[in-house]
């Protein structure tokens, strides 16, 4: 089935596909995004960002347990209802009032503040970025334009509790205006910077987080992950890098090569069998499952009610 976008050019038909929107809304629930995580390395081409990163420590203790923390709100903010939303925005202003000051080391001369509109939104839009450009290597499913502008619509409107208040700081209202703003960013304001290129080495040495996994599970787990973990960082490497814009990827200090290109393809490929093969309840977070079932379950309640309670025509009721 395909509908007709109303406000469409005239010369031209665009249309977009409820499946595939359907489609990008299950993927932005998706554990294989998880493959395309490290494309978020854009965020620390900044310097401020990279240097507030850096001074917390964090990052440094075990990068796996932000890349955890990330995306745990970042699937709040797109699966949780209204409420849930709106306090998960609430935290993460309230939270990051702290980080401000300035860098340590290399650092030291770096002023950043995380409530700055500048980095604030760099941020937003790295991770609506990520969940688009993986969407297509992930399903192997191609969107419009149309499609497209609709899919960052979707994202978008989970994404507004997070804006900050003031006018000028709202975030691109169109997809076009995002690419736009992404483009300027890596002309003029993003850097390579040691920080960026350290954590882009350690990419094959993934530590296993301490958070979700129970401390007994991890001690049995870590023996078999110091040796699978330089392959699996690879394969995120890989994936990762070849959604980021040119531009980031060579800020990085790692050159992309026609080898890489047919990696990418190959993992990707696999990818996308586990799109079509893999039950909902392996291929989606608890969130986005019980989120979805729970929808079907109110589209079922719906089906049985009447179009009016009204008696029929011709009732003798009447």
């Amino acid at each position: 089935m395909v509908t007709v976008v109303e406000n469409a050019p005239q010369h031209e038909a665009a249309t977009v596909r409820p499946e595939v929107i359907s489609a990008f809304r299950k993927h932005s629930g998706s554990v294989l995004g998880g493959f395309f995580g490290a494309a978020a390395f854009d965020e620390v081409a900044l310097v401020p960002v990279a240097a507030a990163v850096d001074k917390t420590g964090r990052f440094a203790a075990n990068f796996a347990d932000r890349g955890v923390r990330s995306g745990f709100s970042t699937f709040l903010a797109i699966w949780g209802d209204a409420e849930d939303r709106a306090a998960e925005g609430d935290r993460l202003k309230t939270m990051h009032r702290d980080v401000k000051g300035r860098g340590a080391g290399e650092f030291a001369d770096v002023r950043y503040s995380a409530l700055d509109p500048k980095l604030w939104n760099w941020i937003a839009v790295s991770g609506l970025m990520l969940v688009l450009n993986s969407f297509t290597p992930c399903t192997g499913i191609t969107m419009t334009d149309e499609e497209r502008e609709v899919a960052y619509q979707q994202l978008l409107g989970a994404f507004r509790t997070l804006e900050l208040p003031s006018k000028s700081a709202k975030l691109p209202a169109t997809y076009a205006d995002a690419a736009d703003y992404y483009d300027a960013m890596v002309r003029n304001e993003l850097k390579a910077n040691p920080f960026l290129r350290g954590v882009t080495r350690d990419l094959t040495r993934l530590p296993l987080p301490t958070l979700v996994l129970p401390p007994l599970l991890r001690k049995v787990l870590a023996p078999g992950w110091l040796v699978a973990r330089p392959l699996a960082g690879r394969v995120v490497l890989v994936c990762s890098f070849g959604i980021l814009h040119p531009g980031v990827r060579d800020l990085t200090g790692f050159r992309w090569q026609a080898r890489h290109d047919r990696e990418f393809a190959f993992y990707t490929k696999l990818l996308q069998l586990a799109w079509r093969a893999l039950p909902d309840r392996l291929l989606l977070i608890p969130l986005a499952r019980n989120r979805i079932e729970y929808e079907k379950l109110v589209r079922l309640h719906r089906s049985v009610a009447l179009d009016s309670f009204a008696p029929p025509v011709g009732c003798p009721a009447r």
